[in-house]
């Protein structure tokens, strides 16, 4: 038999680094090529990873919850003979396991569970620990010496979960910090004024600061513009009232949403710079020739913007359906890149949490976003009276490089016509 090290591969797209979301296999169980083998969760998608050969697992390498990055070994099996890569006369080491420093004259004290503060200012010298390098990370970010922990995971390996621990538990006394090296030394705020002012610092999800810097992106490079409106929509809301028991009846949620998508689909046949990218390096627009919509989606998880795929060519049900498909992945955080891939244009809905009119940012590297408002009951004017009627109120972002203000404002005339009557939806879509 030989001994087969499976390592994150490079799924593209710049992505140096995934989360372990969860093991389908555990040591001793035995895989075929191609089985399922671990989730690996990313700041775009979550994917799911397929074993490359068939063999016995050995050693799972990198727990759940940890970060690792391409090319580090996730899980070792033993395979057979010739299928092997890793030279069976080498010596076995904890793949992603920091190596000791040059050994200290000084006896190293004895490891406790109890955590010890330690001063923001002071560096990490690579102690004799054996630990990775994004639990050295989190242990530094939380102040914790990490050779007063007891390492439980293998070979002695202090874990991410032993760190949890040792924070979790109470403090006899303050630790004095090691003395520093130089006369630069930070001195730390009074033990009164943090716990006056106490605060809890969060390291950022994969996801957040995905959507951090898509938003950074978006606003540093592209010159927004708002165009705000509103539509009487009476005739849709009791065309979605008469239907969506008739929906139920197929398994399928006929919402709002649905009626937003076939429209917008239709505007982004009409108008077609709606569905289009920019480069400005080549001066270059680059027309779609598909229509897929997407719909910013707010999960525990973070913010998804999943698309619906041929909206064009898809009924109402057909494409309430795959909203629905699309929100319980992104609730389940088993989107994939292929789901969220390829957007024409997004819809974001503030309006589900009670919001009217606000300013949306376009998803890079999309040239629009449109913003849907909740449908309220409003006093309008119609033919010189005054009537009670629904109303949705409607937020359109573009990108003014490419779109201007005129069609803009048509693009959102000719919107309204089709919420306002979804017959003539119905037929145009």
């Amino acid at each position: 038999m030989s001994k087969y090290q499976f390592k994150l591969p490079d799924i593209g797209e710049g992505i140096a680094e995934g989360v372990i979301g969860e093991w389908h296999v555990k040591v001793g169980d035995t895989i075929k090529e191609d089985d399922d083998l671990v989730q690996i969760e990313n700041d775009k998608s979550v994917e799911e990873i397929p074993s490359p050969v068939a063999g016995k697992v050995t050693a799972i390498v990198v727990p759940e919850g940890e970060t690792a990055e391409v090319g580090d070994v996730l899980v070792e099996l033993e395979v057979a003979e010739g299928l092997g890569n890793v030279d069976a006369s080498a010596t076995e080491t904890p793949a992603k396991v920091e190596e000791p420093a040059q050994p200290v004259a000084q006896p190293v004290a004895e490891p406790t569970s109890v955590a010890t503060p330690v001063a923001a200012s002071v560096q990490d010298h690579s102690l004799p620990v054996l630990a990775m390098p994004s639990v050295r990370k989190f242990a530094r970010e939380n102040g914790v010496d990490l050779t007063k922990i007891k390492g439980t995971g293998r070979h002695g390996q202090v874990t991410k979960a032993d760190i949890e621990q040792a924070l979790s538990l109470p403090q006899d006394a303050p630790v004095a910090a090691p003395e520093a090296k130089t006369e630069e030394s930070v001195v730390a705020l009074p033990a009164s004024a943090s716990a006056q002012w106490p605060e809890t610092v969060e390291k950022m999800s994969p996801i957040r600061k995905a959507t951090a810097n898509a938003m950074v992106r978006s606003v540093s490079q592209i010159p927004h513009v708002h165009v705000f409106d509103e539509v009487v929509v009476d005739k849709l809301w009791d065309h979605r009232k008469k239907y969506k028991e008739l929906a139920a009846t197929r398994g399928v949620k006929l919402t709002f949403m649905a009626y937003m998508v076939k429209a917008l689909a239709v505007i982004m046949k009409e108008f077609p710079i709606f569905n289009s990218s920019v480069d400005m390096q080549n001066q270059t627009i680059a027309y779609k020739d598909y229509i897929n919509v997407g719909i910013a989606t707010d999960t525990e998880h973070g913010l998804f913007v999943p698309n619906v795929k041929h909206a064009d060519a898809l009924s109402l049900f057909g494409i309430a359906e795959q909203i629905s498909e699309n929100t319980a992945k992104a609730k389940e955080n088993k989107l994939s890149r292929d789901d969220m891939n390829y957007t024409g244009m997004s819809i974001t809905n503030i309006g589900s949490v009670g919001g009217g009119f606000f300013t949306p940012i376009i998803n890079w590297p999309e040239v629009a976003i449109l913003g849907m408002g909740k449908i309220t009951k409003e006093a309008v004017v119609v033919d010189d009276e005054v009537q009670i009627a629904r109303v949705l109120k409607l937020s359109l972002a573009f990108d003014h490089r490419v779109i201007d203000g005129a069609t803009a404002q048509k693009a959102v005339n000719r919107l309204k016509e089709l919420l306002a009557d979804p017959e003539l939806l119905l037929m145009e879509g």
